[in-house]
């Protein structure tokens, strides 16, 4: 099968490592694996790693839509998307969140009846997508949701390279020697896409909480870029200013951040990044937006199991509840370790690569087999429902976005 992968953007994310992952994965499973990206100036490090990995890369430049959940006019977009699929010659079209999956839907299946297999890693379901075409969603939540809608829908829980995620095989000493991070320090481990959307709002409330826990060992350590990071290293800033030491250090983008994944002795993050950490044996707290976090321990794990590992809280946005899930991890090394070696032993047995490329393959034959039935309709259906959403006043597009 000759199988095109397509990225919603190529900078470091859970989303796009996912996906690279499953590629490679695909690639060694004997298919002809190629991906195609989207950059808005630079294209990101995610295209070096795709090349390095013996992947051919096809880029499309298109601008940022910051604010927007999904741009009126892309179709710059599809007809790239539709060239690279048919330079490659693929019998399938695999995108990535919702966005690409309509220039998927608009360019390569309409004009060449590509199939479409579509993963949406993000926290809602768009009720206008269309009901053909496979879809993969990252919990049981969301898939049971989209099903309702009447959608070809599967659950394949983000997957964790287990081989390569794994504190014996990076060196996190010279992680924290290269950032200060003494050995009597506890480290507040971070990796994340600075994102005012979803990402930021936690970040923030882990940076306030740090004034409220009374531990000097305490460093939180933030690894990522993106469009929030000015506001979230002017804020850590204030906070260090405000105790007097380094509280919080801000990274940057890392190409390879499994070494401060492994430096790590409290995990803090959502989604793919959640479940990274875990794999390098760290206890986490998982963060949410309006306020949400929440302790990963076995008494709590039905939770993540429905909800995925992200969360909305009741829009109190004090960090006070965040502060006392570090502080009693931090207060207590021997359940650290308790809950780090589960969590280790948790994506082995329930998150690995194999099983998600194991369950992927069985989707592709699906979507392989419908080949290019009913297409036009579903572009039809598709393009009337987003066109009423668009008209709708913002409060009321939640739901139909």
């Amino acid at each position: 099968m000759r199988l095109l992968v397509g990225l919603h953007h190529l900078e470091l994310g859970g989303s796009q490592l996912n996906a690279l992952d499953l590629a490679i994965s695909m690639r060694d499973h004997g298919h002809d694996v190629a991906v195609f990206g989207i950059h808005d100036g630079t294209p990101g490090p995610v295209a070096d790693l795709a090349r390095s990995a013996g992947l051919p890369v096809t880029i499309a430049r298109h601008p940022a839509e910051r604010g927007r959940r999904v741009a009126p006019a892309r179709w710059g977009v599809a007809r790239a998307l539709t060239a690279a699929a048919r330079a490659h010659r693929a019998d399938l079209l695999h995108v990535y969140e919702f966005p690409l999956s309509l220039d998927a839907l608009f360019g390569p299946h309409l004009a060449l009846g590509t199939p479409v297999v579509t993963t949406i890693y993000g926290m809602a379901v768009p009720s206008w997508l269309a009901r053909g075409p496979e879809l993969v969603m990252g919990n049981r939540e969301l898939t049971d949701q989209a099903l309702a809608f009447g959608m070809s829908a599967h659950l394949i829980e983000p997957p964790v390279n287990t081989d390569s995620d794994n504190p014996d095989v990076v060196d996190s000493q010279a992680f924290r020697t290269r950032y200060g991070i003494a050995d009597d320090d506890l480290m507040i481990g971070v990796v994340s896409r600075l994102e005012p959307e979803m990402k930021a709002e936690g970040i923030g409330r882990a940076m306030d909480a740090l004034p409220l826990i009374a531990d000097d060992r305490l460093r939180l350590v933030v690894v990522g870029d993106g469009p929030s990071y000015a506001d979230l290293s002017a804020r850590a800033d204030r906070i260090n200013a405000r105790l007097g030491r380094a509280a919080v250090v801000m990274t940057g983008s890392l190409t390879d951040p499994r070494p401060a994944y492994a430096a790590t002795d409290i995990a803090i993050g959502m989604g793919g990044s959640a479940l990274r950490a875990m794999s390098f044996g760290a206890p986490i707290v998982v963060l949410g937006v309006q306020g949400f976090s929440r302790s990963c321990t076995p008494e709590d794990f039905d939770y993540f199991i429905t909800n995925g590992y992200f969360g909305y809280g009741d829009g109190n946005l004090d960090p006070a509840p965040l502060a006392a899930q570090i502080a009693e991890l931090a207060a207590d090394p021997a359940r650290r370790e308790r809950l780090g070696e589960w969590s280790r032993r948790t994506v082995e047995e329930r998150y690995s690569l194999k099983a998600a490329a194991d369950a992927l393959s069985e989707i592709y034959t699906r979507a392989l087999a419908a080949g290019r039935r009913r297409r036009w309709g579903a572009a039809a259906r598709v393009g009337a429902h987003k066109a009423v959403a668009d008209l709708l006043p913002p409060a009321l597009r939640r739901g139909n976005q």
